[in-house]
């Protein structure tokens, strides 16, 4: 019988609550604004992955203007939850906590007419109850009793001997971002600036190459982390991606890791210890940010690590060295990459805990002697003190600083830290802003829910989410029309992308066209048509034996864009960019060149390590998207030659799209 009158009493509750008058309150919840709003946090715990959940909300909700309302008790519609105080303050309890965790607090905005109405309001409740709303507005919670002209269409459960009205409420709460650096509050702009993805654009990045072994990861870890390797790759394991990567401790993926460092310069980590720093919180809470592109070392995985370097944008480089071997091929290798780049070199050596004397001596000198060879004409700096950066830092075009560091001991870590701190960024793509927007498509996700997703980076312009964006060349060169759903960077949503940012763009596509988009492809703001056909003042590269001639095939690595090509014109030029008139002909070539009157670029035009020339290359497979000004690499195995793009032919192909 108790059973029976139980059922009959819930079904008598739910009756009520279908069958009552829906309470409007607020208007809907909107995603593009700063109120949220929640019937209940009661339930979550500190622990729980919703309280994840619902920081990273939090910090979607400040990140336009740095504040935000939350609203308790309101259902997503905008209508009255019908909460009892007790369950309310409880989840104003967790909503304070949460605001503590990821950066935020309570700011009270309560004025002087609402006060006076609160104390008509609260006139009946018990003593214990008004203690307890007094403690809930003094932590600056507002409270919003449940009016009794309301209460007359409301559903009621209440006990018989209480009034119900007085009980039911519902509570805003303003929210502002704090700097946890410096224990101030971040406001916007006066004039509504995104400071968050400024923040972001001017990342400086840093390409990290070395031999195999050498301890790339580690101190990538023992950077990003500010914690010390334990002898065992204990610092590696903390940014590795895959099991193999694991097992074997090789990279042998692209991997990018962020680092911040707030005003004074120490590292931004998570003060709880209990938990890594999602990037969101690694941006708000940084006044400068690192971001680390590990790349791989081993010989077989070359290819990744070229792919790497040409797509990573890298301000600067990082070499690392062991200390307990001297520099290998590999080593020679990531320096002549860097160098012909144009892009700084930092030496890092590593391990040099229990490295015998003689054997760190042996290793410097080798080095030093690698960084003055001609093809990588660098001047070796040894910095053991904060005044030898200082004196280097506006000569990284000519010196290669060199550090001694051991992710054991921590010795030289500090140092290496000093100057990145200080490390200029040597890429502006803010001047890039009033271009036309240009994507560079790195990768494709299908997510659930979602659809489409493009990862990659923006080089010039900017897009708003909404926009109308062509996507492409696809392999008959066209492109595809479509829209942008939604927008990320490091992890948050965000309404606007710009130059200079790494981004994910959700895009509208049916199933058919998404199996269309690859890697290496373009986001445009108009359309234009793929290109087959391109000019590029190549050098080749020193160190090898390599001979290139007319329909010489290697593989082209031209940002992104990752595909064979093949030489159908070559035309030696000099060091100022104008055609020679000396000519790489042996004598039975020149007789062939004159029995079939041939051009000069036939066959017998050679070109060795240290030649400079004029190339005209085609795709050999799809036509692709590249423009004047573009750097490229071209390897078949090793690296043969790095060059720059100097125009675009009109091939076949884009003659028949055109018309």
């Amino acid at each position: 019988s108790i059973l029976r009158f139980l059922f009959y009493t819930l079904e008598q509750m739910a009756s009520l609550v279908l069958n009552s008058p829906a309470l409007q309150v607020l208007p809907h919840e909107s995603d593009h604004n700063q109120d949220e709003y929640k019937r209940t946090l009661s339930h979550v715990e500190s622990n729980d992955r919703r309280f994840e959940e619902l920081g990273s909300q939090l910090l979607y909700r400040l990140c336009k203007t740095g504040s935000c309302v939350y609203h308790l008790g309101v259902e997503d519609d905008g209508t009255h939850s019908l909460r009892t105080f007790d369950d309310l303050k409880k989840s104003f309890e967790v909503l304070c906590d949460l605001a503590e965790e990821f950066g935020a607090k309570v700011v009270p905005k309560i004025d002087d007419e609402e006060e006076e109405n609160a104390e008509q309001n609260e006139e009946e409740l018990l003593p214990e109850v008004r203690k307890q709303v007094a403690d809930v507005r003094a932590k600056g919670g507002i409270i919003v009793w449940l009016k009794d002209e309301e209460f007359e269409n409301a559903p009621t459960f209440a006990p018989a001997d209480t009034t119900y009205s007085s009980l039911v409420c519902r509570i805003d709460v303003h929210l502002t971002q704090i700097d946890e650096s410096k224990g101030r509050v971040r406001t916007a702009s006066a004039g509504g600036e995104d400071v968050f993805g400024d923040r972001v654009a001017a990342s400086l990045r840093i390409l990290v190459m070395g031999n195999v072994d050498a301890g790339k990861s580690t101190l990538v870890g023992a950077l990003t982390t500010n914690s010390l390797d334990d002898g065992r790759g204990s610092c590696r394991l903390k940014i590795m991606k895959h099991r193999h990567e694991i097992t074997t401790g090789r990279t042998s993926t692209v991997s990018n890791h962020t680092m911040g460092y707030t005003g004074d310069g120490a590292v931004k980590v998570s003060a709880h210890r209990v938990r890594t720093l999602t990037d969101e919180e690694l941006v708000r809470g940084s006044e400068k940010l690192i971001n680390f592109t590990d790349l791989c070392g081993h010989e077989k995985y070359l290819k990744t690590t070229v792919y790497g370097m040409s797509s990573g944008m890298g301000d600067h480089s990082l070499i690392v060295v062991n200390a307990r071997q001297p520099p290998t091929h590999m080593t020679h290798q990531h320096l002549n990459l860097a160098s012909s780049n144009n892009i700084p070199s930092i030496i890092v050596l590593t391990k040099i805990d229990g490295c015998p004397a003689h054997l760190l001596k042996n290793t410097v000198q080798e080095m030093k002697v690698l960084l003055r060879r001609k093809d990588v004409n660098r001047v070796p700096f040894m910095c053991r003190t904060t005044a030898d950066i200082d004196e280097c830092l506006d000569k990284l075009n000519r010196l290669s600083p060199i550090i001694e560091t051991s992710a054991v001991t921590g010795q030289g870590i500090d140092l290496l830290h000093y100057l990145l701190y200080r490390l200029p960024k040597r890429r502006q793509h803010e001047k890039k802003i009033n271009r036309p927007f240009e994507f560079l498509l790195e990768q494709v996700f299908n997510v659930p829910g979602v659809g489409a997703v493009a990862s990659g980076f923006v080089n010039a312009g900017k897009l708003s989410v909404g926009a109308t964006i062509y996507v492409g060349p696809m392999d008959d060169g066209s492109y595809l029309k479509t829209m942008v759903k939604s927008a990320h960077i490091a992890r948050t949503a965000t309404g606007v992308v710009k130059a200079g940012q790494s981004a994910c763009l959700a895009l509208a596509l049916n199933k058919a066209d998404k199996k269309k988009i690859r890697r290496g492809q373009v986001i445009l703001a108009e359309p234009c048509v793929g290109i087959t056909e391109f000019d590029a003042e190549i050098c080749v590269l020193r160190g090898d034996q390599t001979t290139i001639r007319r329909n010489y095939q290697s593989y082209a690595h031209i940002l992104m864009v990752r595909q064979s090509v093949t030489a159908r014109k070559i035309t030696l030029i000099d060091s100022d960019g104008n055609e020679t008139v000396t000519r790489m002909l042996d004598d039975a070539a020149e007789t062939r060149r004159k029995d079939k009157e041939e051009d000069d670029d036939i066959e017998g035009l050679i070109l060795r390590p240290g030649c400079r020339a004029r190339v005209t290359f085609s795709f050999g497979k799809r036509p692709e998207y590249v423009r004047t000004g573009m750097r490229m690499l071209f390897r078949d195995g090793r690296v043969r030659g790095v060059g720059l793009i100097k125009a675009v032919r009109v091939g076949e192909l884009k003659k028949n799209l055109l018309g």
